[in-house]
């Protein structure tokens, strides 16, 4: 008991001693811009880091496990840059805390998040190809840099991740509407999809790039202060390697919906998103939905609330599992929130939490993971 009193007051006070450190963080920086050939070229370099310090049951894998403890890591070490060359474009984006991965089939290493070139019509068509987001998921698709908590959700397992592929896009189509249409090779980096150990197998039949590929479309509106969008997605054969006729030889597919809204200094959000065949085994299905609430007490200050609720679904199986945020937000930077910050995150389990024989993570076959006990994040970001 004693351990954990000093490891919370530990992660508190770096709050506190974060709060006073000098806002001294600016934007990307231009490198290049100037006319070539007649054309404008623009060069921007980006990056940030999120260092993290973490507490709390919920850190263990078992009742048991004693690896509870404070402990400190990053959760993002990114650079990169964007090009602009009239209307061609490209985009490059590095994550040196990767750098230990190695890639699935159809993908780039690891340590790659984004290598990206395209070309921009015009507002309502630009076209794209490279390894990207696809286009599920409200959140997923929110920059790392940008979250209003300090990790992706727990509906970040069933989105369909980066993947090679091409999109088309276009944006403030009338002045409100959005789409993204795009073809990719199978999902690979989804936990929903394949088992990324055996699709390593250069003897992989099923699932794989060139036999099999995924697709995904995303429509959207902004409408003033309020966003929703609607997206849907499919991986082929997402058994991969481990294709069994009749048990896992299904295609996974997942739809999501959100919607945002802010009203001054209050924030609004929620999304619901579903997952079924997860993996290719037919009819194990997942489901995850949040709600959130912020607002902004200060110009330095945001208070956050956020509930997720997953559930899982395997004949006459069902688990639940919820991870309730209570947090702050501490801008250093005011002018440009997301430069400089410090979030503070106290997570509580609920439904079928803990490591019993009944608790979600102990389900055979669930991918959606949430904390299984109560934790407290720390993160401390900076970047230009």
């Amino acid at each position: 008991m004693k351990k954990k009193i000093l490891s919370t007051s530990v992660v508190v006070a770096a709050f506190l001693a974060a709060s006073i450190l000098p806002a001294t963080v600016n934007a990307a920086v231009t490198i290049v811009n100037k006319d070539v050939g007649g054309q404008k070229l623009k060069v921007k370099l980006f990056g940030y880091s999120q260092i993290t310090a973490e507490s709390g049951n919920g850190l263990g894998h078992s009742a048991t496990d004693e690896k509870n403890d404070l402990r400190f890591g990053a959760d993002r070490v990114r650079l990169g840059y964007k090009l602009s060359l009239g209307k061609a474009f490209s985009k490059l984006q590095i994550d040196f805390n990767k750098t230990d991965s190695s890639s699935n089939p159809g993908q780039a290493d690891e340590i790659i998040k984004d290598a990206v070139v395209g070309y921009k019509f015009d507002q309502a068509a630009s076209f794209k190809i490279g390894q990207f987001k696809t286009p599920v998921g409200m959140d997923f698709n929110t920059s790392g840099a940008k979250l209003d908590v300090t990790k992706r959700g727990m509906e970040k397992k069933l989105v369909l991740e980066r993947s090679a592929g091409a999109m088309l896009s276009g944006r403030k189509i009338g002045g409100i509407f959005g789409y993204d249409v795009g073809i990719f090779n199978p999902a690979t980096r989804s936990a929903a999809v394949g088992d990324p150990d055996s699709l390593k197998s250069a003897a992989t039949e099923h699932g794989a790039p060139g036999n099999d590929y995924a697709y995904a479309l995303r429509g959207m509106v902004d409408w003033q202060k309020l966003h929703v969008e609607v997206s849907y997605g499919k991986s082929g054969e997402a058994a991969g390697s481990k294709y069994a006729t009749g048990t896992r030889d299904a295609d996974y597919s997942v739809w999501d919906i959100g919607a945002s809204y802010k009203w001054n200094d209050l924030t609004l959000k929620g999304e619901y998103i579903a997952g079924s065949d997860v993996k290719g085994v037919n009819g194990q299905d997942e489901t995850v939905w949040y709600l959130h609430a912020g607002y902004r007490f200060t110009p330095m200050l945001e208070g956050v609330v956020r509930h997720y609720q997953a559930r899982y679904e395997k004949g006459a199986v069902t688990a639940d599992l919820g991870n309730t945020y209570l947090g702050l937000n501490l801008f250093l930077n005011q002018s440009s929130i997301y430069q400089a910050r410090v979030q503070l995150n106290y997570v509580i389990a609920s439904g079928d939490d803990g490591w019993g024989a009944n608790s979600y993570v102990k389900q055979s076959g669930v991918v959606t993971k949430g904390y299984a006990d109560n934790v407290i994040l720390l993160q401390f970001q900076v970047g230009f």
